[in-house]
């Protein structure tokens, strides 16, 4: 006697589906979970491949779930397409669904339990259904295509700098050591060009450069005024060999800054139909030290400032804060926190030290950053930077979020209205209390030292604070 199959009839609208990924370079493993009225789980998953068919194929073994969410751990680049491919198909689905891209700390499992693409598809899944995963930084495409810009800009320039010093090196070499002899500057390069061409020595070729006319003018200038300091120098020549490596380091170096002008050219293209992003960069620019370009950058490095809910965890993120590490009273940590976007840390880094070398304009922030370079020294000038890339970092994330200009004084006063004393005041009086109070303890001063309590206390009054001796 044959053996007859039943199947069950099933209605999918009956229950409510979450769609959780494991994803990877070549492939994702996809889990529907839903849990019905008796309080049974259903689980279904499949692998599919990462390409356009695979991607496919993958939403087709989903549509008739109708998943409610789409849940995902944030893996580098490789979720970037996943996620794009899931926004356009919102676009012509059916039913409408949220896409989360999970911060991996927030879905981690228990320590100890077993983990492979299934489990931790399942996870998310269980996870999403639950309502315990928090959508993290939203993927925008255009700051992502910025932020691969000007992050193969910074790669650039550290291989332009190295292709000048090693040219620096082989003219050390040679015993050719002029100061001040920065190969950035056009006539620099147009010398070393005629340099090794030929076989004259260093005095004959820029002799022949001031008087060649098919040379620009300015760089015949500049060639002039810079002859003193070529002229210990002008009897040395160069090897075949020293001839050869410069030479092929100084079109390495052409090269790569023609590479660097043309993605400057690519940022400006792509800022043309971003009007808001535009509008934000100028804003941003505003701020004493920070230029255009690093203000674009800056923007696509943090997305939107709505993701920060308060200037700290901004700061924090930037890495222009102390990460401080205590436990029974004792700091055993107050470094920068290390785990923050390192290209922010530089930018605002740089742009204290444009703010404390370079600018000259009066602002209440350039004024912060000379009292804070002047309570330093130079022996502290790094510490100094650290701490005004920390406030102007603040200064960033408050105009982005007011969506105004940097103003060159402060909006609020710094005057105390119970006493009428100014911020440096304050601290001055503070101090001299502070100061007061410790002598005033010391022993054998007898009525020189409630002098000095005296003091002490007449000074947290004018502060208005009680002190208790």
């Amino acid at each position: 006697m044959d053996k007859e199959h039943f199947k069950f009839s099933e209605d999918l609208t009956k229950n409510l589906y979450y769609c959780g990924m494991d994803v990877h370079k070549y492939e994702i493993t996809a889990s529907i979970y839903a849990r019905d009225r008796s309080n049974t789980e259903f689980v279904k998953t499949e692998v599919f491949q990462t390409d356009l068919q695979g991607l496919t194929q993958f939403f087709g073994f989903v549509r008739k779930y109708r998943p409610l969410i789409f849940a995902m751990e944030a893996t580098g680049i490789y979720h970037h397409s996943i996620v794009q491919f899931l926004e356009e198909q919102r676009k012509i689905a059916k039913w409408g669904y949220e896409i989360i891209v999970s911060n991996p700390a927030d879905a981690a499992g228990l320590p100890g339990t077993k983990k492979h693409d299934k489990i931790d598809s399942i996870k998310l899944a269980k996870y999403a259904a639950a309502g315990l995963l928090r959508n993290g930084k939203k993927i925008i495409f255009v700051l992502e295509d910025l932020k691969a810009i000007f992050r193969m800009a910074t790669k650039l320039e550290k291989e332009r700098t190295m292709l000048k010093n090693r040219i620096k090196k082989t003219l050390d070499r040679a015993g050719i050591r002029p100061k001040g002899f920065n190969i950035n500057l056009e006539w620099v390069r147009t010398l070393l060009y005629r340099f090794v061409q030929s076989s004259k020595s260093l005095g004959e070729i820029t002799q022949q450069c001031v008087g060649d006319s098919t040379i620009a003018t300015s760089l015949r200038t500049s060639l002039s005024k810079n002859l003193e300091r070529l002229a210990p120098y002008f009897k040395l020549t160069l090897t075949s060999v020293q001839k050869a490596i410069i030479r092929q380091h100084l079109v390495d170096l052409d090269f790569k800054t023609s590479r660097k002008i043309i993605l400057a050219v690519e940022v400006d293209r792509l800022l043309l139909d971003c009007p808001g992003l535009r509008q934000q960069a100028y804003q941003l620019s505003t701020i004493p030290g920070i230029s255009a370009f690093s203000a674009v950058w800056i923007l696509a490095e943090i997305g939107s400032i709505h993701y920060f809910s308060s200037w700290k965890k901004f700061r924090s993120y930037c890495g222009c804060c102390p990460n401080v590490i205590s436990s029974a009273g004792k700091v055993y940590s107050a470094h920068t926190n290390r785990h923050s976007n390192k290209y922010l840390r530089t930018l605002f880094y740089n742009a204290a030290v444009v703010l404390c070398n370079f600018v000259r304009k009066e602002s209440d922030l350039k004024a912060y950053a000379t009292r804070t370079s002047v309570r330093k020294g130079n022996r502290s000038m790094k510490l100094a930077y650290c701490i005004i890339a920390g406030k102007i970092a603040k200064v960033a994330y408050a105009t982005l979020r007011d969506k105004t200009t940097f103003s060159q004084k402060a909006p609020y006063s710094s005057v105390c209205l119970d006493r009428g004393f100014n911020t440096v005041e304050l601290k001055e009086i503070r101090r001299a209390r502070n100061l007061l109070q410790r002598v005033g303890r010391l022993k054998n001063l007898g009525l020189l030292g409630e002098d000095a309590l005296n003091l002490a206390k007449g000074l947290d009054q004018a502060l208005g604070k009680n002190f208790e001796g």
